[in-house]
């Protein structure tokens, strides 16, 4: 079985930038719902979530970073983009007060980009 270095790597960036989108969709799924067995199962996932969220984003960044200089792919570029992107709107949320909305909205449109650009 052979498999190419480009899908390999890209599914990689995208099961890492998925586990970092998946702190956003437990949370707003959690606020969304009336069902208190999702609720409970979902307070079980966030604090794994949560304290390794920044790490998934930034493996995400390495491994896109060496994936886009490899392949020399526009799209990989707008991946990487919003990759650093999300990275410091972290870094200055933890200087200033910034909302998660925009944290949350641009893990939304990470992982759409990455979706719509499966080889």
């Amino acid at each position: 079985m052979n498999l190419d270095v480009k899908v390999v790597s890209f599914i990689f960036v995208l099961l890492l930038s998925f586990f970092y989108c998946l702190l956003y969709l437990l949370r707003d799924l959690y606020y969304t719902t009336e069902n208190f067995q999702i609720k409970k199962f979902i307070n079980r996932l966030l604090p794994f979530f949560t304290k390794y969220n920044v790490l998934f984003l930034i493996c995400a960044f390495i491994v896109s970073f060496i994936f886009t200089f490899y392949n020399r792919i526009l799209y990989n570029y707008l991946g990487l983009l919003i990759i650093f992107i999300n990275l410091l709107l972290i870094y200055i949320s933890r200087k200033q007060i910034i909302s998660s909305t925009y944290l949350r909205l641009l893990s939304y449109i990470l992982i759409i980009s990455l979706i719509l650009a499966l080889p």
